[in-house]
């Protein structure tokens, strides 16, 4: 079993449509090296460059608030992309019952089902830090949901923290037994008792097994 390649796309449309091709179509955008997932307030606007305010989300006075917009920071242009699919309905955009709107697709056969995590960093060591729960991976602020199989099923769907191998999204239900794009949604959802960092960094990655 070769080594199959990962291909990352995100949907930056409003059309809940599958990806036609794992180089981008009109809807999917290829993640490139340096390209950053990150989340806003709902003055960040698709399209503003990286040097703008940063417009970060605001920690609630209680209870629990999801980010109003997500987007992907484009590293070769430096701006905002957004993507109004992510999410649910609690954020300020067109996330929901929502099925395609992140993509993976893998080009080949796997031994076991790929996975969605987050780590620390690339290191894929350690998954403690405050974004990511701070050692308690049900406070992650990051959820996600499978979707290759179908939507969410809710307009609310809550999805499973991310945090290491202790808590993180299975992509499919077994294994692959040849090239398949994957999907899923996610969001993030900052609680009032959250303590604001200056550096928020994570890694999301794709776990895929072969030999």
């Amino acid at each position: 079993m070769a080594q199959p390649s990962v291909t990352v796309l995100f949907n930056l449309s409003s059309n809940d449509t599958p990806c036609t091709n794992p180089a981008g179509d009109s809807n999917f955008a290829v993640m490139d090296t340096g390209d950053k997932l990150v989340w806003r307030s709902a003055q960040r606007l698709d399209g503003d460059t990286y040097a703008a305010p940063k417009y970060p989300v605001v920690r609630p006075v209680s209870g629990s608030k999801e980010a109003e917009k997500t987007f992907m920071i484009d590293s070769s242009e430096e701006k905002y992309e957004q993507i109004p699919l992510a999410g649910t309905t609690g954020g300020e955009q067109s996330g929901g019952n929502t099925r395609y709107v992140f993509c993976a697709y893998v080009d080949g056969a796997t031994e076991a089902a790929p996975y969605l995590e987050c780590w620390n960093t690339s290191a894929h060591a350690l998954a403690n830090g405050t974004f990511l729960g701070g050692g308690t991976p049900a406070d992650s602020l990051i959820s996600a949901i499978a979707t290759t199989n179908g939507a969410p099923g809710s307009a609310t769907w809550t999805g499973t923290p991310l945090s290491g191998e202790d808590s993180r999204v299975a992509l499919d239900t077994d294994a692959l037994t040849g090239a398949k794009y994957l999907y899923w949604n996610s969001k993030l959802v900052v609680p009032s008792t959250f303590t604001p960092e200056q550096s928020s960094l994570y890694v999301m990655g794709i776990r895929i097994l072969y030999s």
